[in-house]
């Protein structure tokens, strides 16, 4: 058994990893780094969860960092009880099963999430890659053709034409892109458009 107080650090992403815990009492937050020292909490658990199987699993090093939010007390087990529970106990083996199930369910969804934020900037230099290989410069910026570009982008973006065009719509919005006198058939875009 071990205590821990507010704020206390279990283990930290990149460390290795020996044991993995359930929490018997208390809170703790699994955090990942993003970039420099600033950290996302991916998931709070709280009493009865499990977590840091995955070093034990996978016998690399830790891929987030552990830390509590409350006095906490964790119960330890290290890899020969775990290996000695996965092949005794099959009520822990499934929940093991079903914790990992979830876990790769929330990561998608992070992963989607991140994706869906991120779409409209892969657009945008999508755009900007297309203009400067396909556009037709003129005073005020780069003509394209739409529905070439819609082609060009689904095929290498991996993104739906429904979605390119909306986002492209949210760009016309924001005066980054103007329809021409050809109606929807082509767009420029504009001349101080970086990405």
């Amino acid at each position: 058994m071990r205590t821990y107080g507010p704020g206390d650090v279990v283990f930290r992403e990149g460390d290795q990893g020996a044991e993995m815990y359930l929490i018997v009492e208390g809170e703790v937050e699994i955090r990942k780094g993003t970039s420099g020292s600033a950290a996302k909490t991916l998931v709070s658990l709280h009493k009865g969860d499990l977590f840091g199987e995955m070093a034990l699993i996978d016998h690399k090093l830790r891929s987030a960092s552990a830390l509590t939010s409350s006095d906490t007390k964790l119960l330890a087990l290290n890899a020969q009880l775990f290996d000695s529970m996965i092949e005794q106990n099959p009520d822990f083996s499934r929940k093991m099963i079903r914790i990992l199930a979830k876990r790769v369910r929330s990561t998608n969804q992070i992963i989607q999430t991140v994706l869906s934020s991120n779409r409209e900037n892969q657009i945008m230099r999508g755009i900007a890659e297309y203009a400067a290989e396909h556009g037709t410069s003129t005073f005020k910026g780069q003509r394209l053709n739409v529905e070439e570009f819609l082609r060009w982008a689904s095929e290498r973006l991996g993104i739906s034409r429904s979605d390119i065009r909306k986002a492209m719509q949210k760009l016309q919005a924001r005066g980054v892109l103007d329809a021409l006198a050809k109606g929807e058939g082509e767009a420029i875009l504009a001349a101080s458009f970086s990405v």
